[in-house]
């Protein structure tokens, strides 16, 4: 198949920015309580991008399904990325989330905007860039987050705790656990979605 053919039609339209902008909102609003949730340790912080990976996925597939078109997952990226930059995560997690949303369009780009399977390998690079972006400049960055952490008014002694805490193999687990609740997350979305939103006919099946 010739793949502009393949992806002409896919032109995101008005209905779209608009689905977009509302599914954003929900996915940063639901992925920020995971963040939070998890942040009240040293021990479970790493995991915050894991647990929201598996809890917002069926957000983000469902923001997938109802815009599958050329763009959305970099647009996705961008206002994702900006909003936890805003918040005060720093400038390693915008770069790191844009840049794996580049990666992530490209991948779903390569199914067409068809495939699920695609979808799925794009979600998943797309958190684990978050999740790179988040937590691998505590070993590499430490002087920079702890005057972050000064400046968005965290508690220092916290934040001094977690970098000592924190490990290149602690990290890598963590890492790892992100793509697995990535995959489980949109798993149990497409389970749903198939029982509920494709019976009823709202929702198209992709294979």
């Amino acid at each position: 198949m010739n793949q502009n053919k393949a992806t002409s039609g896919t032109k995101l339209g008005g209905r779209d920015f608009i689905n977009l902008g509302i599914f954003t909102v929900i996915f940063i609003v639901v992925f920020m309580a995971c963040i939070m949730i998890m942040s009240m340790t040293v021990y479970t912080l790493p995991f915050g991008v894991a647990l929201g990976s598996f809890v917002a996925a069926s957000v983000y597939m469902l923001l997938r399904a109802k815009a599958p078109k050329a763009g959305a997952v970099i647009l996705f990226g961008i206002l994702f990325g900006l909003v936890m930059f805003v918040m005060g995560s720093g400038w390693p997690i915008l770069a790191a989330v844009i840049i794996s949303s580049i990666i992530a369009e490209l991948i779903v780009r390569s199914g067409h905007y068809k495939s699920y399977t695609c979808e799925v390998i794009g979600y998943c690079v797309l958190m684990l860039g978050t999740a790179i972006g988040s937590y691998i400049p505590f070993l590499v960055m430490k002087d920079y987050y702890l005057k972050i952490a000064e400046g968005n008014s965290i508690n220092g002694e916290f934040m001094a705790r977690l970098i000592k805490f924190i490990s290149g193999p602690y990290l890598a687990f963590a890492l790892a656990v992100t793509v697995v609740t990535a995959i489980l997350g949109t798993t149990l979305a497409r389970a749903v979605f198939k029982k509920h939103l494709v019976k009823a006919g709202l929702l198209k099946e992709t294979k």
